[in-house]
Parts: C-alpha cells; sequence; structure tokens
C-alpha cells in the first residue's frame, strides 16, 4: 500500500533492521549481513536475485512501488511480508523502498522484523502479529478510502479500488463488475487485476442471476465460495475465455442508496479461505468505491453534456448557414417571379409566363428538398431506433419513386441486381441514404447517366452497399471534403453534395456503419456505405 512518509520514519525507535540495495528494476546489487541470518537463501546467490525472488506479493505492486519511489521524500510501504523459502508463518517483517539517499539510480529496501518467533514466545507472538495486522488494515481502509475519492476520473478509481482490494484482503485477482446498459439486465466486466489475465476479463458479460456476480447483484448481498466448483450459481464460462482458474470467491454488491451500482468480485485467497472479516473489509471498500463511482460517473456525464452542446451549438451555426446559403438563392428566385407575375404578368408572352411558372415550381421544390434534408438531419441526430433486417429491394425502390421526376427528366439508365445481401439497419434512414446517393448519381453522372447499384460482402461478414455512375469523377483532393461533418459545412461549401452527404454521415454514425467514396477522373464515381450482417437468429 503506497504511503508517503517522511525518510526512515518506519524505522523509527527499530533496533533491528537489514538494508538492501537494488538497481532500477529491482535487481540486489548489495546487502546487510542480517539478511543471511533471517532468509533461506545461501549468501552468494542472494546479490543475484530480484527483489520479487525474496518478496513474490510485491510483485503485484510494481507500478505503485516505481510511482511512489519517483516523489522525493516519500516511499512505499508494505506489512507483514514473508520470504519466499520461509517456512515460518511467524517471521514477518515490514518493507519500506525508497530512492537512495543522494545516489542516482538506487533504491533502498529496508527490511523491518516485526518478531523473530520462539519456542517460549509463539502465541505472544501471534497476538501481537494479530493486533497489529487488525490495526494496519484499518489503517489501509482508511487510507483507501482517501484514495478512492481522490480522482473523479472513474477509470482510475477502479483501478485503485482493486489494488487495494487485493493488498488488503490479500487475494490473487479482483475485478469489477457495473452495468452493461440502463436496462440493467446485463452486467460487464469494466476493470480487473488479474495479473497476466486482465485483458480477457475485461468486457466480459454476465446476466443478472447468473453466476456469483449475477447472484449477488440480484440479491444485493455480499457471498463467500470456498469451493466455486461445485456451487450451483458459478458460472464456468469466465474461467474458460479468460484462461483463470478460479478457487475461491468473495463477492459484494456496490451500492449507494437504494441503488446498485454493481459487484465488487475478489478471488483466490492467498492464504487458507476467505472469512466473515474479509467480507466486511470487502464492503467497506465497496462502500467508499459506490461514492467515489457515482461522483466519478457524474463528472463524465457533465463533461459529455458539454460536449454534446458543442455539437449541437456548431450545428446550429451551420443550421443558420445552410439556411442562409442553400435557402435564399431559390426563395430569391421564387419571389422575383412570383413578382413578375403579379406586376407584369399581362405584357409578357405565353412562353415567358410559361417558363417563370416552371422556374418558380421547380425552385419551391428545391426549397422543400432542402427544408426536408434538415428535417432529417435533426430527426437522426435526436432519435435511438431499433435495427432490423432491412429488404434492401424495397427501400430502393421506394427512393426511386421519390426522384421518379428526376430520373425522366435526365433520362438515366438504372441497373439493379437480381438480388441484394441482407444486412441490418434502420429501413427509413437506409431509403434517405439511397435517395441521396442516386440524386448525386443523376445529377454528377454522365450524359445520359448510367448508374449501376449493387452489394458485397466484405471479408469480415460486413455488407457493402454501393452505387456506380458513369460521369466526369470527382479530384482527388475534393474527395475528403465530400463526407464533411455538418457542423464544418459553414467552413467548407460544397455546392449540392455538402447537405446531403452529411446526412448520410449522420446516419452510418448512429448504426455503427462506415460510408466511403472511390473516384477518378474521367472515370466516374463509386459511392458506398457499410452495415452489418443480419442472422436470422439475432434477438
Amino acid at each position: 500500500m503506497y504511503q508517503e512518509i517522511e525518510y526512515t520514519s518506519v524505522v523509527h525507535n527499530r533496533s533491528i533492521v537489514t538494508h538492501i540495495t537494488l538497481d532500477t528494476d529491482f535487481n540486489i546489487l548489495s546487502h546487510s549481513a542480517e539478511l543471511d541470518q533471517w532468509s533461506c537463501f545461501e549468501r552468494d546467490t542472494i546479490a543475484g536475485l530480484c527483489l520479487f525472488d525474496l518478496f513474490p506479493q510485491l510483485e503485484s505492486s510494481r507500478e505503485l512501488i516505481v510511482e511512489s519511489v519517483q516523489v522525493p521524500g516519500s516511499a512505499f510501504v508494505y506489512r507483514y511480508a514473508c520470504f519466499l523459502q520461509e517456512n515460518s508463518p511467524e517471521q514477518l517483517f515490514d518493507l519500506q523502498i525508497e530512492a537512495f539517499p543522494r545516489v542516482p539510480d538506487k533504491l533502498l529496501l529496508t527490511i523491518i522484523p516485526l518478531h523473530l518467533a520462539t519456542p517460549n514466545n509463539v502465541d505472544n507472538s501471534k497476538d501481537v502479529a494479530r493486533l497489529a495486522r487488525h490495526n494496519q488494515e484499518l489503517l489501509l481502509l482508511n487510507r483507501a478510502s482517501q484514495i478512492l475519492t481522490a480522482t473523479l476520473n472513474s477509470a482510475e478509481v477502479l483501478e485503485r479500488l482493486l489494488q487495494v482490494t487485493v493488498q488488503i484482503i490479500n487475494a490473487a485477482g479482483s475485478s469489477v463488475w457495473l452495468w452493461a446498459d440502463e436496462d440493467e439486465e446485463r452486467l460487464v466486466c469494466r476493470a480487473a487485476f488479474h495479473p497476466g489475465k486482465d485483458e480477457r476479463l475485461i468486457g466480459q458479460h454476465v446476466l443478472s442471476g447468473k453466476g456469483i456476480v449475477g447472484w449477488v447483484v440480484q440479491s444485493n448481498e455480499g457471498t463467500i465460495v470456498s469451493d466455486p466448483a461445485h456451487d450451483g450459481r458459478f458460472y464456468p464460462h469466465i474461467d474458460k475465455s479468460s484462461g483463470f482458474l478460479t478457487t475461491s470467491i468473495l463477492a459484494v454488491p456496490i451500492h449507494l442508496r437504494n441503488r446498485t451500482l454493481g459487484v465488487l468480485e475478489v478471488v483466490n485467497k492467498r492464504d487458507g479461505r476467505f472469512t466473515a472479516k474479509d467480507l466486511a473489509y470487502a464492503e467497506m471498500l465497496a462502500a467508499s468505491a459506490a461514492i467515489a463511482i457515482d461522483n466519478a460517473q457524474l463528472i463524465e456525464s457533465l463533461q459529455q453534456n458539454m460536449d454534446e452542446l458543442t455539437v449541437q451549438n456548431a450545428e446550429l451555426e451551420a443550421f443558420d448557414h445552410t439556411v442562409a446559403h442553400d435557402l435564399q438563392n431559390p426563395l430569391a428566385l421564387v419571389v422575383g417571379f412570383a413578382d413578375l407575375l403579379q406586376t407584369q404578368g399581362n405584357h409578357i408572352t405565353e412562353e415567358e409566363r410559361a417558363r417563370a411558372l416552371e422556374l418558380l415550381v421547380q425552385n419551391a421544390r428545391r426549397m422543400s428538398s432542402i427544408i426536408q434534408e434538415l428535417l432529417m438531419l435533426s430527426s437522426v441526430r435526436k432519435r435511438d431506433v431499433e435495427t432490423h433486417a432491412l429488404d434492401m429491394a424495397v427501400l430502393v425502390e421506394n427512393a426511386l419513386d421519390r426522384l421518379r421526376f428526376l430520373v425522366q427528366q435526365h433520362k438515366a439508365q438504372i441497373n439493379l441486381p437480381e438480388s441484394w445481401a441482407v444486412a441490418r439497419g434502420y429501413g427509413p434512414w437506409i431509403e434517405e441514404v439511397w435517395e441521396n446517393f442516386i440524386s448525386n448519381a443523376l445529377k454528377y453522372g454522365g450524359t445520359p447517366p448510367e448508374i449501376n447499384l449493387g452489394s458485397t460482402v466484405l471479408a469480415d461478414g460486413r455488407i457493402q452497399f454501393w452505387i456506380r455512375d458513369n460521369g466526369q469523377g470527382i479530384p482527388v483532393e475534393k474527395q475528403d471534403q465530400l463526407f464533411i461533418p455538418f457542423t464544418k459545412l459553414s467552413e467548407v461549401y460544397i455546392t449540392g453534395h455538402g447537405l446531403g452527404l452529411s446526412i448520410v454521415c449522420r446516419i452510418m454514425e448512429k448504426l455503427g456503419g462506415d460510408v466511403e467514396v472511390e473516384s477518378r477522373q474521367g472515370a466516374g464515381s463509386t459511392f458506398s456505405f457499410t452495415l452489418p450482417a443480419y442472422f436470422p437468429d439475432e434477438s
């Protein structure tokens, strides 16, 4: 456990100590003679050992040791350590590691014997050791509360909680399981302290009521499992997927007021079995952690809201820009032609009147289209939708119906595949994507436009839907600007493409898909979007 202390304060009033000099990799460089008497190692072999060969229980605290010795005037303190080859459990030591005074790149390990057991004082020594251990555990619990509340970063809170828990309870590992979503149906492992197994464990899911952690969160009470393999609540899948062998479990709920946040799980007690005292300590740690986690989540939620407000403000600016630029011109034309027909209608030819009416209607439709796009963009930003299997043939046909007039006007040839791969998405939004892609292909395709649509199953199982035109293509330097976010449209204005493709971008972000373009000047363009495949057995 890391504690900030003054130099040599731990050894104050001690009469028997020994010192070891270490390098920054914790290799032993030299040692005092007392170490030969206390340790079972041969004198000639000690100098070639690593600190963790002597005291393997320190291995899990390597990062804390490095952190502590870098702070001037501070040290790392560990209570009740024993040598690897020491057979007598009564031979316990306090350890202090600090930077070697006035010697760069060297560390000083001070070893302080708590008691040396003899036949006459074994019982007294045990009592003293138990009392000292208890007092030290209380101090560590108090210090743990300070450590947990010293940060407002949830990841740091969880990391500190696990390290403190492992040291106080003297276990091989620990993990924190929190609700995966607001429905509180599944728990996910958010942090783990299992040397060598952390990455495999983090991200694992367990349903509420399933496994030990699922039982704890459902019953809202702690438990000790001394033989997991024969406990009906045990969920062996976690061990199989992580490669960790669980031999004993202690788990307590992490709850704040009337709300359960998750579960703190501790596994594999190092010295015997988990006890009621261990359970009480875990509950104390979970209580402190609950407050720290709640505070950190509150701050992170506020930060997320601030980020969302920043994006919304940028979108409002982009919205103003779009209204000013995209609506201003057609509106001016509508007003102009309407004024012409009202004031000069009797003085212009029938041909001029028909042309004015045609342009008036054309620009009114253009304004309506822009307004519909803005409404769609707002809908995509605000809504969370449920995805389902897509009937892509129907969605493409609906998009073509909406563009029927434009297709006839350009005398376009559109080639559709005989069948489509089935993807997962949200139909109304994907129809909007197709309308944007087809509309651009009609406007920027060849004369007349020849447009091909299709789908391709990618190597990773996702499905790519594409549309290829026979236009002049898009210069490479302009391709990066096509899918510019709506919030950036005021910085880079691209006539015709910007707003529609920004909507496509936003839709793909919400659906977990991708969008891209491939184009060479004189060889046409291929626009595509990628969605996850749909499987009939998906829930």
